[in-house]
């Protein structure tokens, strides 16, 4: 590879065109490519610029989405977690405790397509597949206290089952005693709204 480009405060985009700037389209080109910041991260780009370039490459994987088999994106997620990991942003859904719970709930049945795209996506679990992890979660937290990290990452899985506004969810929900302890929470009916009440 030839270090000759200078990458002085190009963005993410710039950088890419600088090097050709040849579509990201299949798993080889990405593959290259992230090979190619990784070297590049050594001396020729600041930290920042790597951050960018990891969302950059995240993004072209997910615009693929169409076109590849789910096994190939979680592959090229997963190349890409492993060798920029350390530029990935805060918020990597692998640390998060309720797709830890999530996995354990569902980890002696088939691995459907949802299940695969979960790992890197909780926003595309059914609300079926949320409920019965927050089933998991509250027979865990009957025995053993959750962390207020570990609260931060499911009171989201929460909302969102309250945000269906389903009665048949939310009464499943509403009788999970040791959810509504460790969270000190009531789903209250106002307005024939449901919503979240600390208590």
């Amino acid at each position: 590879m030839e270090t000759t480009h200078t990458f002085v405060d190009l963005s993410a985009e710039e950088i890419f065109k600088t090097l050709g700037g040849k579509p990201l389209q299949t798993k080889k080109s990405i593959l290259e490519y992230i090979d190619t910041i990784k070297k590049l991260a050594k001396s020729e780009l600041t930290q920042e610029q790597v951050k960018e370039s990891y969302l950059f490459i995240d993004k072209q994987i997910e615009a693929l989405a169409n076109d590849i088999k789910v096994n190939t994106m979680v592959y090229l997620k997963n190349e890409l977690r492993s060798k920029l990991g350390k530029f990935a942003p805060e918020n990597k859904s692998e640390d998060n405790a309720f797709l830890r719970f999530y996995k354990q709930t569902f980890q002696h049945q088939v691995k459907t397509k949802e299940y695969t795209w979960a790992l890197m996506d909780l926003s595309r679990l059914s609300e079926t597949s949320v409920l019965e992890t927050l089933k998991s979660i509250n027979t865990y937290s009957l025995k053993t206290k959750l962390t207020p990290k570990e609260k931060e990452d499911i009171l989201p899985m929460i909302k969102r089952i309250v945000d269906t506004q389903n009665l048949r969810l939310i009464n499943q929900l509403r009788s999970m005693e040791g959810i509504r302890k460790a969270f000190r929470i009531r789903i209250i009916e106002c307005n024939k709204r449901f919503s979240i009440k600390k208590i």
